[in-house]
């Protein structure tokens, strides 16, 4: 129950608070922009945060109660812990998809009807500005927002995905649960002091705050993010005896 409410604060209450922020004081051209606008700020600066909060918390508990010691004589452990990763990265996607798709449907297919943004008129002066995934605007504003919708998901999945191993590394959860969040953050910092913005994790999940980028540049942080995944993966493998379990 604890969880559905959770899950129902991230998907209802998050776009809600953001959308009644951005309904006055902005100028808008196009429903796609809203939805943009939604997504940035609170959603972006969270992600990692949301990303983790979905299922691990749950999982931390059983680690704490000594719950996962007991299912030994009912299943392997390898077994129970990778069902365990397979549900985290399941509910991590599914939750993570929604709520971007939702708040999309929300922006580009409900509120136009409801009247309550204001759209300025667009003449052949108006400039709508295209970020990074706009090249998907072309195969229609659905297929944009099912594709973008997607790459949030899939990268909410490999950050609640190391998380989940760190905490089977590291004896201190609050660190384990942290580590991503700091990551997302700091290396935000970093590409912005070397002038890369577009390489920073926030501007390749959340493309809203620079121009329009080959889709490229959104892989570099990405493909680094699994190369820990599997570094860690090595690295619990090769200390199974120190599993925090």
């Amino acid at each position: 129950m604890k969880n559905l409410l959770l899950w129902a604060a991230i998907l209802i209450v998050i776009p809600t608070i953001r959308f009644y922020t951005i309904k006055e004081g902005y100028q808008f051209s196009d429903p796609i922009e809203v939805f943009q606008e939604m997504v940035s700020t609170i959603i972006s600066l969270l992600f990692p945060a949301l990303a983790i909060i979905i299922y691990l918390p749950s999982f931390l508990q059983e680690q704490k109660n000594n719950f996962i010691s007991y299912t030994r004589t009912r299943t392997s452990l390898n077994t129970y812990l990778l069902s365990k990763g397979i549900i985290n990265a399941c509910l991590t996607g599914i939750v993570m998809f929604l709520l971007v798709f939702l708040t999309f449907v929300f922006a580009v297919y409900v509120e136009p009807h409801l009247g309550i943004i204001y759209y300025s008129p667009i003449d052949e002066n108006s400039v709508i500005p295209r970020v990074t995934f706009s090249q998907f605007l072309s195969y229609g504003d659905l297929t944009y927002g099912v594709i973008y919708s997607l790459w949030v998901s899939i990268n909410a999945v490999v950050y609640s995905t190391i998380a989940f191993m760190l905490l089977l590394i590291i004896e201190n959860p609050f660190v384990a649960l942290s580590a991503p969040f700091l990551y997302y953050h700091i290396f935000n910092f970093i590409t912005g002091v070397l002038a890369a913005p577009w390489f920073s994790p926030l501007s390749t999940i959340f493309p809203f705050n620079i121009v329009e980028q080959a889709l490229w540049t959104v892989f570099v942080p990405f493909s680094f993010l699994l190369i820990v995944i599997i570094g860690l993966y090595i690295f619990a493998i090769r200390n199974r005896k120190e599993w925090m379990i």
